[in-house]
């Protein structure tokens, strides 16, 4: 009787390739293009839907099963790989174009809040603290190669888990979809 090893996977390094450079490039797009940035404002979403969607392209397009296991693990590296280039790609952004990734999503945001706040007098703090951020966020920006480092760390971490989390819904999505025929 043979052992199975069930260490090995039933995807191709190809495969692999070919998730992790598709959800990257996703990641780049909701990351750095003007107002696709909105996604992530308050929730990560773009980066959840990268690793889906990086998850649920492979998958068909290689017609393997994967286990929640290695959806979650490949959904990292796509996560990690895009978090870091993405920091690279904004860094790059402020220090030659001084465009900070974002900043017109986030001014939207405030404005729109500002526009709801008007003639409400119970809100007046906060629409003085909106004020502020918006001044903050218009602000230069500088930053150091110790920022960019830990920038680095930061958002490959967090893309990291968000965007497992994203692999592992699209291997659910594509099971569900499987035992309904």
């Amino acid at each position: 009787m043979a052992a199975e090893n069930v260490n090995l996977s039933l995807l191709p390094f190809a495969g692999k390739r070919y998730a992790v450079l598709l959800g990257v490039a996703i990641i780049l797009l909701m990351t750095t293009v003007p107002y696709l940035t909105l996604l992530n404002i308050l929730l990560p979403v773009g980066i959840f839907v990268a690793g889906a969607v990086a998850l649920h392209q492979t998958i068909m397009r290689f017609q393997v099963r994967l286990p929640y296991s290695e959806a979650f693990a490949l959904g990292s590296m796509t996560g990690l790989a895009g978090g870091v280039l993405s920091v690279v790609v904004s860094f790059l952004l402020i220090e030659f174009f001084n465009y900070t990734p974002g900043v017109e999503s986030f001014v939207l945001v405030i404005d729109w809040m500002l526009d709801v706040a008007k003639g409400k007098p119970e809100l007046q703090d906060q629409v003085r603290t909106l004020v502020e951020a918006k001044k903050l966020v218009l602000a230069p920006v500088q930053l150091t190669l110790t920022d960019l480092l830990m920038n680095m760390v930061v958002f490959g971490a967090f893309y990291a888990l968000i965007a497992g989390f994203g692999g592992s819904w699209a291997v659910l999505r594509l099971k569900r979809r499987a035992r309904r025929g």
